[in-house]
């Protein structure tokens, strides 16, 4: 080993690793730790990689694209992986935009910005509550479900589906394999066949591509879906082509059906297990905006992602060198006491709220806003159909693995049966 590789071991090891089991048991334990003793970290683990964790490294790095890359290289014939936002790197076409750096990101952020706007949020959200009335009408007779595979999964996956261009009766087929991509420890023994099973979602994308290549300009603009746009509209004078949209979609698939999926869900929980809080805010519907912002703070549902140094730097006192891979730990970010008061508590009504859940810098998350419109029609819902839902924790299942997503496999409830609403969408 050279000298460079062996300074981060002289400086602040520590034994980490941001898949493992014993991570996904004792993250806010293991975080608070290494923010007290030593902000950015080094472990051996997967090659060797930093991990910041104080709020001012995160957003530093975060925020300083030109030193530290997002950028990923695919080749799927040899599956050969470097750089990329994951650790280790995932065997996958990399995502658009968020897995390119400036100047290339400048265009392809652009490319998509306002169809991810505020106003294009909201103008789905009426939609998105047919989903949820949807999906809540094919349980509330039978006083139970299971709030992950019944409702906080389906409602993200369906809304990204729809947002695509995908048939919805498809969500199913979609979403599983993504969830099971995001918590499977690329370690695992069933990581591979994993990785296979998602080969079909792009299997699925080039065949809805070729049949929006075979519309007219007329067709293609008459329609509101993401496949339709990238082919029918050009981005810096010319036109998108399949690869490309491939790795767009494999940015919007996985952000769209995973992180709101765990935000949810964490925060059913929570207020199953305060009913003073969920009173509160049942009573009091004009704090959800603040209280949702606090979940998403303290739930972190995207977990922490990777950049790549591209050139000698010094951060925290440690002195990171070219080509060195770091993990921001965004929900440790997020609970750092130099920037929130009593961190490791829920506020419902905390503000100002500084939390970065959605990322730093350019790369910021581009799908934030429809996560808030989301996340507020499940829990309006919830609070309105089924607001004595009880929750089987025994019987429910985290993530095995949160290095990427903190969420849940399974949350089995009950309720007192209602009534259908009754809608025109067939799930």
């Amino acid at each position: 080993m050279d000298q460079a590789a062996e300074a981060p071991l002289a400086r602040c090891p520590f034994k980490f690793d941001h898949e493992s089991k014993q991570h996904a048991e004792n993250w806010p334990s293991e975080f608070r730790q290494m923010r007290e003793e030593c902000p950015v970290a080094w472990t051996e683990e997967h090659g060797g990689y930093w991990v910041a964790t104080s709020y001012k490294d995160v957003v530093r790095m975060a925020q300083d694209g030109a030193t530290f890359s997002s950028h990923k290289t695919f080749d799927p014939q040899t599956q050969h992986v470097e750089g990329g936002i994951t650790i280790p790197a995932t065997p996958i076409p990399r995502g658009l935009p968020v897995e390119s750096d400036r100047p290339e990101w400048d265009g392809f952020r652009s490319f998509i910005n306002r169809k991810f706007a505020p106003r294009a949020a909201e103008a789905r959200r009426a939609d998105i509550r047919t989903y949820v009335t949807a999906l809540l009408d094919r349980v509330i007779e039978t006083g139970s479900m299971d709030l992950v595979n019944d409702l906080t999964g389906p409602a993200p996956a369906i809304t990204t589906m729809a947002l695509i261009g995908f048939p919805l009766s498809e969500w199913r087929e979609v979403a599983d394999p993504l969830h099971e991509m995001v918590y499977t420890p690329k370690n695992a023994p069933n990581y591979a066949k994993v990785i296979e099973q998602v080969g079909w979602i792009y299997k699925r994308i080039a065949e809805e591509l070729a049949h929006r290549r075979r519309m007219s300009r007329e067709e293609l603009v008459s329609r509101d879906d993401l496949l339709s746009y990238f082919v029918a509209e050009q981005i810096d004078g010319r036109y998108l082509t399949d690869e490309e949209v491939l790795c767009y979609c494999n940015n919007i698939l996985p952000g769209g059906v995973d992180t709101t999926t765990a935000l949810t869900t964490h925060t059913l929980v929570y207020l199953h297990d305060h009913p003073a809080e969920k009173k509160r805010l049942m009573e009091n519907p004009e704090l959800l905006p603040l209280a949702r912002e606090e979940f998403v703070r303290y739930v972190t549902p995207l977990h922490a992602l990777a950049r790549r140094a591209t050139s000698d730097v010094e951060v925290g006192g440690q002195q990171i060198h070219k080509g060195d891979r770091v993990l921001l730990a965004w929900s440790a970010a997020n609970r750092d006491p130099e920037i929130f008061e009593n961190p490791e508590e829920i506020v419902i009504d905390r503000y100002p709220n500084r939390h970065i859940a959605f990322g730093a810098g350019v790369h910021r998350c581009i799908g934030s806003f429809f996560a808030r419109v989301m996340f507020e029609e499940m829990v309006t819902q919830v609070f309105a159909r089924i607001p004595d839902y009880k929750i089987d924790i025994s019987e429910a299942q985290r993530y095995p693995s949160v290095g990427t997503i903190n969420g849940w496999v399974n949350m089995p409830a009950t309720f007192t049966p209602g009534r259908k609403i009754g809608t025109d969408l067939r799930l």
